[in-house]
């Protein structure tokens, strides 16, 4: 629904879901708030002594909303028990700014090395092009003495964010299926599990499509289809649709040239240059230090690439990406696997009981440099036989390594911490133990139990950072 495009709103508007079931918008939003604000409740009762009267709750929009849109904002946050006089709306460039100016910040350059700075200093003066799903918001501060942010102009943006690339995605794939097809798949809860499978996959592949300029844009993109969408590529339409196209099918993927899917990216690249160019060109912004990138779009590389274009222009203004955007390094574990001649050192080479012969010091990655992790979602697991030498307390090492791609040995690596394990005494020898890590908090979670055991004790499982 266009918030920001609403010249009144109220109880009476509704937003439809994929199956046609039609909801007050205000009640969607107010449920969300609520959950949101019932879920903070319970985790602050875990932490500290908090009365809910002692709360002013912050609810971030997006700049471009106007006052109506924002008013029906507060009746939702109303409705979902959240009093006005506790409650604030902030811009979500202006938080984004907030943050951008305390954290450190890692610098983008062409090399595609990155340099660390600290916190912005007073008189330093940023713009910040939030990349949002459906809005570009953008904002410009200059830091105070007293280390508080001054505005320099209005904040101003549109609906240019990443879902524009989205549609430009399934104008693609409606060329391959067609459109009444494509349509069926949004709408039929039959398909549901197929949509949110192809989502997923357009999601992930937005951050590989590269620009004309880049030497790597004569490369192909793979993406995964979804159940529903395989069985339609034995249709003579599909087949028909391919010829002349720079399109292969090959079992579960087809294979699309980077300058097709490129053409997704046009009607919002082009609206951010030509806003952005726009903004740079005003008086205010004359002495502009830097422009920070944030939100999830601000990882598609085809925008990267058309920013650091407009910026040639501008050759003191730096541009700025935070630096937890993904991942900085990559994070596994020593284990072995079976000694190969051809590729494993002998040195590393070292006798099993079975004797057999193993390499030794493998780093087995778990989280690869680059990919995005979910506080609490992103998993891994590793199985294991507990050593004989230490039966009740074992450790595993973890290590870490900056480089692209990943070494083979953890010699090459630098060790960060440990997963620590006590075994629980219904252990019996020869049972492998499974363990499962949580990545993307402040702790790395770890949990771990004996394998094929019914009704044994818990493991008690941690981590240590050196």
């Amino acid at each position: 629904m266009d918030l920001h495009r609403t010249k009144k709103l109220t109880r009476t508007m509704t937003i439809e879901d994929e199956q046609g079931r039609k909801m007050p918008a205000v009640e969607v939003f107010a449920a969300a708030i609520r959950h949101l604000k019932k879920h903070f409740m319970e985790q602050a009762e875990n932490r500290i002594k908090l009365q809910e009267n002692e709360i002013r709750w912050v609810i971030t929009v997006p700049a471009i909303w106007n006052d109506d849109a924002k008013e029906f904002m507060v009746e939702a946050a109303k409705m979902a028990g959240i009093r006005e006089d506790k409650l604030s709306l902030a811009y979500e460039p202006e938080a984004a700014a907030i943050y951008c100016k305390q954290i450190r910040l890692a610098k983008l350059r062409e090399q595609g090395k990155d340099a660390t700075i600290q916190p912005f200093p007073p008189g330093f003066k940023f713009l910040v092009l939030d990349l949002g799903g459906g809005t570009v918001d953008i904002t410009a501060h200059e830091v105070q003495r007293d280390d508080t942010l001054q505005a320099l102009m209005e904040p101003s943006g549109g609906k240019w964010g990443g879902t524009l690339v989205d549609d430009g995605f399934l104008e693609t794939f409606e060329g391959l299926f067609g459109k009444e097809f494509m349509t069926g798949l949004k709408k039929d809860i039959e398909n549901a599990e197929s949509k949110r499978e192809l989502d997923n996959e357009i999601e992930s592949k937005k951050k590989t499509i590269v620009g004309k300029s880049n030497p790597k844009a004569d490369c192909v993109i793979s993406m995964k289809l979804p159940f529903a969408m395989m069985a339609k590529t034995k249709s003579a339409q599909f087949k028909s649709a391919l010829k002349g196209k720079q399109i292969e099918h090959k079992r579960d993927k087809i294979q699309i040239h980077n300058s097709i899917l490129l053409t997704a990216f046009e009607t919002s690249v082009s609206k951010i240059v030509a806003h952005l160019e726009m903004l740079l060109r005003k008086p205010e912004l004359k002495r502009l230090d830097a422009i920070v990138m944030a939100g999830g779009f601000s990882e598609s590389k085809v925008v990267q690439e058309e920013v650091k274009g407009v910026l040639k222009k501008y050759p003191r203004i730096e541009l700025i990406i935070p630096e937890d955007g993904g991942l900085a390094i990559v994070q596994g574990i020593s284990t072995s696997v079976p000694f190969d001649i051809r590729i494993h050192p002998v040195v590393h080479r070292v006798k099993s009981r079975d004797g057999s012969y193993r390499c030794e010091d493998i780093f087995k990655v778990f989280v690869k440099k680059g990919e995005k992790v979910i506080p609490g979602q992103t998993t891994a697991s590793y199985e294991f036989y507990p050593s004989q030498s230490a039966r009740e307390h074992q450790t595993i090492e973890v290590y870490k390594s900056e480089a692209d791609d990943p070494p083979m040995l953890i010699t090459e690596c630098q060790k960060v911490g440990f997963m620590r394990f006590t075994m629980p005494n219904s252990y019996i020898t020869g049972k492998t133990v499974s363990v499962q890590m949580k990545f993307g908090g402040t702790q790395v979670k770890v949990t771990a139990d004996v394998n094929g055991l019914r009704g044994n004790e818990p493991m008690e499982a941690s981590f240590e950072w050196l």
